[in-house]
């Protein structure tokens, strides 16, 4: 068996980012990688730092760093021993899976400062032009998810449409928000989540699908998606928030007799599509629905999705729930 300087020497720390889709936010400058801290979900533009050729890498802000082993680690929660058999299934080509735990520092800094989760609830302003012109959401769809612009007078996910989050048993667990500012988005990405967000142990609008689940499922990249799809009728469907999957949500969606992938019809939604559809396709049924490269499923009407769906999956297709905020 490979020892782990073996290991090492096979696996490059580029090869270990892009495996777990880590690479969209950081910019290359000569031989580092340098841009937000993704382990930790940070906003601070130059905390994490990648040396390509020594394969290391430091987070300045809550990480530490190490190199390819303690990144393994801190992505998955693992011992060593654990991260090695990573190592080697990535040198087998086994499919990459987002990680299965929420992040921790691999000697235990960063596991003393949890996800805290914010239950308070914040009054959203569901009438907004994202909203209704470019996603078309109606109002009672919006209200009904708890989404909408923040208070102008409020810091709080200031220039961003605000999403309640919650976890897989319907608890409220904080706020994403998606940005407005366009120097902000090239900066930082599209969505601002919470410090520390498990999001690999959420499923969004899997409490609201779970009742469904038994039918089949459709599986979408963002929330925008999943309001939509519901606005036109279909009450089973969840939102990765991302293009990858981890374990835990491998097996919440295994349960389910189908499941119809819907992700955005972009590089990273075929890509990753492809790479969920081979790790679902052992456990269950999969269908993927191919959008075209410059679409995404809230682009389409109420009753082309309803269509799409309903087709994949012919016992998916039910009437609204009431359109009003479920706690």
């Amino acid at each position: 068996m490979s020892t782990m300087k073996d290991l090492k020497k096979q696996v490059s720390i580029g090869r270990v980012l892009e495996a777990y889709n880590l690479c969209a936010h950081l910019k290359r400058h000569g031989d580092q990688l340098i841009g937000p801290c993704p382990l930790h979900g940070g906003d601070n533009p130059t905390a994490f730092r990648v040396h390509l050729t020594r394969g290391l890498w430091n987070c300045f802000t809550a990480c530490a760093g190490g190199d390819i082993v303690d990144l393994i680690r801190v992505i998955e929660k693992c011992s060593k021993a654990e991260a090695a058999h990573i190592l080697r299934r990535m040198i087998a080509a086994a499919p990459p899976l987002q990680p299965s735990a929420p992040h921790s520092h691999p000697h235990g800094a960063a596991s003393t400062i949890p996800f805290r989760p914010f239950r308070r609830r914040i009054p959203l302003h569901p009438r907004c032009p994202f909203l209704q012109e470019s996603k078309s959401i109606k109002v009672e769809t919006a209200m009904r998810f708890e989404a909408g612009l923040p208070d102008p007078k409020s810091t709080f996910l200031k220039q961003t449409v605000a999403v309640r989050l919650r976890d897989m048993q319907g608890h409220p667990i904080g706020y994403c928000g998606r940005r407005l500012d366009h120097d902000a988005i090239a900066r930082y990405g599209k969505w601002r989540f919470p410090a520390r967000f498990p999001k690999s142990q959420t499923l969004y609008n899997a409490h609201r699908a779970l009742p469904e689940r038994h039918r089949g499922i459709v599986v979408v990249e963002c929330p925008w998606a999943a309001m939509r799809l519901t606005q036109a009728g279909i009450r089973g469907v969840v939102a990765l928030l991302g293009t990858t999957i981890s374990q835990t949500q491998l097996a919440w969606l295994a349960s389910a007799p189908a499941i119809l992938l819907l992700l955005d019809g972009d590089q990273a939604g075929c890509a990753g599509a492809s790479t969920i559809a081979r790790a679902l396709s052992r456990q269950t049924k999969v269908l993927i629905h191919r959008l075209p490269p410059d679409k995404e499923p809230e682009d389409l009407s109420d009753d082309a999705l309803a269509a799409l769906v309903h087709d994949a999956l012919p016992f998916s297709l039910n009437p609204l729930l009431p359109l009003r905020a479920t706690r």
